[in-house]
């Protein structure tokens, strides 16, 4: 009997501590959850798909409240406009915290969220659109107040931040953007709290022993992003458009090739990873490149070159986050092309690697000539055009044959000419009239 008593006391004790284990866990998991979602830097239709992607995962896991903290000097209007629909469909609460600024899309972004926080000395406002016209300002000063009175925010001081027409005594003058600082902001009601720091906003929301989830960007998003930067594009297509030109200029597949393609490749496929670009501009590009082959291979300079570089220039525009900014990036590279390339072309000459699309030497019989073994005495002489010179092409002289290049002009095959300058690697000739 004694030994029944002990068992059942036993089984019973058991049950009491599952209980309190499974009452822990239960604890445990309702424990609430806060995701943290970082918006820095400029705003792009990349960082607008992952701030949706990180509010539909949230809504997914239920969390309790998203707090998405802000710093910004602003971007893309699409992109801000798809992340403003965004916040006003989740139905998880959302908090925004300003670290330092929200400028321009990032203020339309804050205005959007039900609750604004901002830190000490942080700003929000000046959302001029660019380029601006009187069409524009409408709409956006449209999407700013109809962001802040969903919220009960005084819709004029966010008209303000857009319209510098618009004047409010004592806060903005006309003529001039709105910028509101944290304390100006508090005393509006668009802000409601001054807080330093992460922790000190969860105390204030009542997480302040929450499960925090922050999400990041993975690497491919910061990498499209670098790549895409002003200070980065312009080179990436220099280096990508040198490289080409070299490799076309030397025999055979090599480094330059290999260069210029993973130059453009880097180009094209950061844009398109950062949600710039879609496929039709790389299309473009690479049709461009191809008609280009084409004119190498016709007499004259045509149509296909013309369209070919058209189609190249198109390309670099589009692919870039808006045409302002590809012209830009595609005008420096030009710049630099036009630079670099003759440089480039001397020292690789000077090396004794460069040589051109056609041979710079032959042999003939049983003889290994090149242009350097005759050198000697060969300005004046006369010979024929074997091939195209376009400028450049194979001459034969003396039953010779020689790399050449025209004074620009058209010489086709067959025709007479005469060689006006040796320079080492190849001649320069006219036609002989």
């Amino acid at each position: 009997m004694d030994k029944n008593i002990f068992l059942w006391l036993v089984i019973i004790g058991i049950i009491i501590g599952m209980g309190f284990s499974v009452f822990g866990e239960t604890k445990a998991e309702s424990k609430e959850t806060v995701y943290i979602i970082p918006i820095n830097g400029e705003i792009t239709p990349a960082m607008a798909t992952f701030f949706v992607k990180s509010l539909q995962e949230a809504e997914n896991l239920g969390a309790d409240a998203i707090l998405v903290e802000l710093s910004t000097f602003g971007g893309r209007v699409d992109a801000a406009l798809n992340m403003k629909q965004a916040i006003e469909q989740s139905k998880i609460p959302i908090v925004v915290y300003i670290s330092d600024r929200a400028i321009s899309a990032g203020a339309l972004i804050a205005i959007t969220a039900p609750r604004i926080i901002m830190a000490p000395g942080s700003h929000m406002g000046s959302a001029e659109p660019i380029p601006y016209s009187s069409k524009a300002v409408a709409v956006i000063r449209g999407e700013f107040e109809s962001a802040a009175e969903r919220n009960g925010r005084d819709k004029t001081i966010a008209a303000a931040m857009v319209d510098k027409e618009l004047e409010i005594p004592e806060l903005s003058p006309a003529g001039s953007l709105l910028d509101i600082t944290a304390v100006t902001a508090k005393e509006y009601e668009y802000a409601e709290e001054i807080l330093e720091g992460r922790q000190n906003v969860l105390d204030y929301l009542g997480f302040k022993n929450a499960y925090v989830v922050e999400k990041q960007p993975d690497f491919l998003f910061k990498l499209a992003q670098f790549l895409t930067k002003s200070s980065v594009a312009p080179f990436l297509l220099t280096i990508g458009i040198i490289a080409i030109i070299i490799e076309i200029f030397t025999q055979g597949f090599g480094i330059a090739g290999i260069v210029g393609i993973g130059s453009l490749t880097l180009y094209f496929g950061a844009n398109l990873m950062a949600g710039y670009s879609h496929w039709w501009p790389v299309v473009v590009f690479f049709i461009g490149i191809i008609f280009l082959v084409v004119e190498l291979f016709m007499p004259g300079f045509g149509l296909p070159g013309i369209i070919g570089i058209v189609a190249i220039i198109i390309g670099v525009i589009f692919a870039a986050s808006d045409p302002i900014r590809g012209l830009k990036n595609f005008g420096i590279a030009l710049v630099l092309v036009t630079i670099l390339t003759p440089i480039l072309i001397r020292f690789l000459k000077g090396m004794g690697t460069f040589r051109r699309v056609v041979l710079s030497e032959t042999v003939v019989g049983n003889t290994h000539l090149t242009v350097e073994n005759m050198a000697e005495g060969l300005v004046g002489r006369r010979g024929t055009a074997i091939t195209t010179l376009r400028p450049s092409g194979i001459i034969e002289i003396q039953g010779r044959r020689l790399d050449a290049v025209s004074e620009g002009e058209f010489i086709a095959p067959g025709t007479p000419i005469i060689v006006v300058e040796d320079k080492g690697l190849s001649v320069v000739v006219s036609k002989d009239r």
